[in-house]
Parts: C-alpha cells; structure tokens; sequence
C-alpha cells in the first residue's frame, strides 16, 4: 500500500510539473504574402511576473493579471505601424499607457492611458482615452467577465463600447480541457458600428497536445483561414496558413509565424 501511495504521488506530481508551464517573455516573427503586399512584423511582450499557461504553450488565462510592458511593430508595402505601451496592476486596479504611429505616406501618432477597476479577480471594468493626432480624440469602456465552469474550463466575456456608444462589440471565448492532452478554443466576436453596419468573426484551436494545433477563422465577409501550429519545445513554435476569400479568390494569402516564448 505505502509502494502504492509513492507511485499515485510521483505521477500527481509529473502531472502538475507538466501543467506548470509558464513565460515571462512571449515575442513572435511573422510574415504574410498577400497578392501585391508582404507584411513583416515583429511583438514582444515582457511579464513581471511568470504567467501559467492553461495547458497549450499559447493558452493562458482569459483576464491577465499581470505587470507588463509590450512593443511592436509591423512593415508592409504601404507604410508601417509602430506600438508600445504597458499596463501596471496594483491590488484591484490596473493602469495603462500607451503610443502607437501609423506612417502610410503622412505620421499619425496616437496616445491611450487607461485605468481599470477589478470588481472581483474574475470581473473587471476598463476605461481608455485615446488621444488621436488632428483627429477625434475617444473613450473605450471595455467590460471583461471570466466564468470558470471547472479547474480548467472557462467561459470568457468582453463588451465594448465607446463613449457615445456609436461602437459596440461583444467577444465571447470558451476553452475546454477535453482530457488525455487534448484542448479545444471557440472565440467570436459581433461588432456594430453606426457608420459601417455589423459584422461577425468566428475561431476556433483544437489542440492534438499542448504542442500541436490546428485552427479556422471565417467572417461575414466571407473571409477564410486555417492552418496548424507546433512548437518544437516549450521556447520555440511554428504557425503557418493560408488565407482567402469565398467570393474573391484571388486574394491569396500564406503567412508564418515564429513564437519565441521564455
């Protein structure tokens, strides 16, 4: 019985040792060929504190809780996009700045602060002034809600909306430990705008191992994706796929992504 209790011990212990992954630094490589557009871009982010990963190497909690500070910045045909910014928690509320510039053919700098208020560890209210350059400067109310329906599964909301309430959009993400290594995302997202009419976006990941994935999108454009992702250890990984419209065929579209995760 006591060679019996070492063993249910040593493999309740391989098991949490397993599951306990987990980064301070996620960083990734990506390039897109676009009929007539390559795109290069290049994010990291930096955590003050190691985050736990849900299971998959990319999968972690719906609502972070932690100090960051992040940068990127992407090179197309037509111009580029640079950003950075942070966000500082302290007890039950977060702060966050940022800046971002958009060069196609003429600079515009943009400025967000933010500040936001944790109801419960599981329920939090975000308010961000984004200051635009010769533009309409904008409030954005974001409300995040996380369900947890087990150790494991989550149920995740997000509703936004800005100031005068011309946008809103709602995401929902429910993730599935399916058991034996294998993991299941679905994510959507419904946005309406006054100007331009609603629009829809559907995802979702169905992980073979924590290492290996494959994932679809589709939109009510009628925009497509698809493609898989593995990482060869827990640091490094590969995301690859293709990309295309129902009514517009020729809008081809391969991309690759490297994750540098640490």
């Amino acid at each position: 019985m006591k060679k019996l209790a070492v063993i249910i011990s040593s493999m309740l212990l391989s098991t949490a040792a397993t599951a306990a992954d987990s980064y301070q630094s996620i960083s990734h490589l990506g390039y897109m060929d676009t009929d007539g557009n390559d795109t290069v871009s290049v994010d990291s982010t930096y955590y003050f504190a190691p985050k736990k990963t849900m299971g998959p190497y990319d999968q972690f909690e719906y609502i972070n809780r932690t100090t960051n500070v992040f940068g990127s910045y992407a090179d197309d045909d037509f111009g580029d996009v640079t950003n950075i910014g942070g966000e500082y928690f302290v007890q039950d509320f977060v702060f966050g700045a940022g800046y971002s510039n958009y060069d196609y053919g003429s600079d515009t700098d943009l400025f967000n602060v933010s500040a936001g208020y944790f109801f419960n560890p599981n329920l939090l209210l975000k308010a961000t002034f984004i200051d635009v350059e010769d533009g309409d400067n904008t409030v954005m109310f974001d409300l995040k809600y996380n369900h947890q329906l087990n150790s494991t599964d989550y149920l995740g909301f997000t509703f936004t909306a800005d100031d005068e309430f011309d946008y809103r959009a709602v995401n929902a993400k429910y993730f599935m430990d399916l058991q034996q290594g294998n993991y299941l995302t679905i994510e959507g997202t419904i946005s309406d705008t006054d100007d331009s009419g609603s629009s829809w976006e559907l995802g979702s990941n169905y992980y073979f191992s924590k290492a290996t994935s494959a994932f679809v999108t589709f939109n009510k454009e009628d925009d497509y994706s698809f493609g898989a992702q593995h990482f060869f250890n827990k640091n490094v990984g590969l995301k690859a796929g293709y990309a295309n419209n129902w009514d517009d065929s020729d809008y081809d579209a391969y991309f690759a992504n490297v994750s540098l995760q640490f």
